[in-house]
């Protein structure tokens, strides 16, 4: 594990990404931004074609800090430009590596990220987007792909409601 990343509390990670959870309101409502990806394999609530809903993230560049790769990632997959807010915490991950036959422990952190506007960056990526929705609450809730998700979803949601009433 020689190239992971050491943290504070003695753990290693053998790969960093990082994403946001992007809201906009309009008319007095909030909007979360979801996108819609041709998985490889077939999740919690994806359809029989792998189908998944989940929050933009992506792997940190070379040099490159958390936020500046959650910015990046909001803006290449949900085509948008957004500002950071708040971080709202990470997850974990332990994933096999097929390529190197080896568990690879992953963490992603996201943050609350407020939408600036359209962005015309072009999205290169192994994975296919395949639409950015804007949804309510609810309706974020049923469709992501991961449990993980959800509970992010619920902090930045209360995250949202602490700031707005300021």
């Amino acid at each position: 594990m020689e190239n992971s990343t050491k943290i504070h509390d003695n753990l290693y990670y053998d790969e960093r990404s990082a994403g946001g959870i992007v809201y906009k309101i309009e008319k007095g409502k909030v909007w979360w931004l979801v996108v819609k990806y041709l998985s490889r394999r077939t999740k919690k609530n994806s359809n029989k074609h792998g189908v998944v809903y989940k929050f933009p993230k992506g792997h940190l560049k070379e040099n490159e800090v958390l936020k500046q790769a959650a910015l990046r990632e909001v803006e290449e997959e949900g085509k948008i430009k957004s500002k950071i807010i708040t971080k709202i915490g990470s997850n974990d991950y332990i994933i096999w590596d097929k390529i190197q036959k080896r568990k690879i422990i992953k963490k992603v952190t996201f943050f609350l990220m407020e939408y600036v506007e359209e962005s015309n960056l072009k999205y290169y990526d192994t994975e296919v987007v395949l639409d950015r929705i804007w949804m309510d609450h609810e309706q974020v809730n049923d469709k992501l792909a991961f449990d993980s998700e959800r509970v992010l979803l619920r902090k930045a949601k209360n995250k949202l409601d602490e700031v707005m009433r300021k």
